[in-house]
């Protein structure tokens, strides 16, 4: 990986979960380790060769304070993404079960202790923010010490923005009778998807439904019961909102009472996805977690 300037190493390796989904990904190691890794869990549909701007900024800032740098596919990458070795179930954004999940981010935890990196921050973008905190919700896992949360907009306020309540309303009626017949495949129109995995994705109170703001009376569960230092970045002009950025802070300072410690930042003119901000959110990340 080159700029004008500076070469950098980057790993390309695979790990395994414990329900037997290779993972591909990369490493980016520093030449003098501070004990921390950095995790990024990349979004519906993505996968870790995507975002190479923000690739290049992770790695350079990281390895300057000593913290290595690690994005691999969750089995949510892409629409579809192969099997599980056990159950030959498709995996891909638009076929994984949320809550597998937990085997994934347990997994690259696991790698990234196995190099001797003791301390994780963990960071997800877009549902990958959804995974990061329903991860921290179940396991506490100790070894994570600050949870970053990126564009965490919520995907069924985000559909209904773009698609329009009535397509989201009608997708889901399809999807209890299609799930009824046991259909493996929503129609065209609503994209490559099961229709489990639809109903997962934008039904209200379900456990992918981390990000309620659009819920008064919703209860924030996971995120109640964390206690890790967090961070949550919100992109100004990200397309998939549904209130301004400061509403978006604004309702996790509500509700995230217990973690040691919050703080929310607005990334002025980005969009869901950074670009041409890249460097500003390595800034704001690596400021946030340049104590540790």
């Amino acid at each position: 990986m080159r700029n004008s300037s500076i070469m950098i190493p980057v790993l390309l390796t695979r790990i395994k979960t414990s329900d037997g989904v290779a993972l591909e990904g990369i490493a980016v190691l520093p030449k003098k380790s501070s004990g921390t890794a950095l995790i990024w869990l990349h979004g519906l549909n993505s996968r870790f060769s995507s975002g190479q701007i923000l690739v290049k900024e992770f790695s350079e800032q990281c390895r300057k304070k000593g913290i290595a740098y690690f994005k691999f596919n969750t089995r949510g990458h892409d629409a579809a993404g192969g099997s599980v070795a056990k159950s030959k179930k498709l995996t891909g954004g638009g076929f994984e079960k949320f809550e597998e999940c937990v085997f994934d981010i347990r997994a690259m935890a696991a790698f990234a202790q196995k190099l001797g990196y003791r301390r994780i921050i963990l960071a997800g973008h877009s549902t990958g923010a959804n995974k990061a905190l329903f991860y921290m919700s179940r396991t506490r896992d100790p070894r994570v010490k600050h949870l970053i949360l990126i564009a965490p907009v919520s995907d069924r306020s985000g559909a209904s923005k773009v698609h329009g309540a009535a397509w989201h309303k009608k997708g889901l009626a399809i999807a209890h009778a299609l799930k009824k017949k046991r259909a493996a495949y929503m129609p065209p129109e609503y994209g490559i998807m099961s229709p489990d995995r639809f109903i997962s994705l934008y039904s209200a109170g379900g456990r992918e439904d981390v990000f309620p703001y659009d819920r008064a009376d919703a209860r924030w569960d996971a995120l109640a019961s964390i206690r890790t230092p967090l961070a949550v970045i919100v992109a100004e002009r990200d397309e998939y909102l549904d209130r301004p950025a400061r509403g978006i802070i604004a309702a996790f300072e509500r509700h995230a009472q217990w973690t040691k410690s919050f703080s929310g930042i607005i990334i002025k003119s980005a969009n869901h996805g950074f670009r041409g901000k890249e460097k500003e959110l390595t800034e704001a990340m690596i400021g946030e977690v340049s104590g540790l």
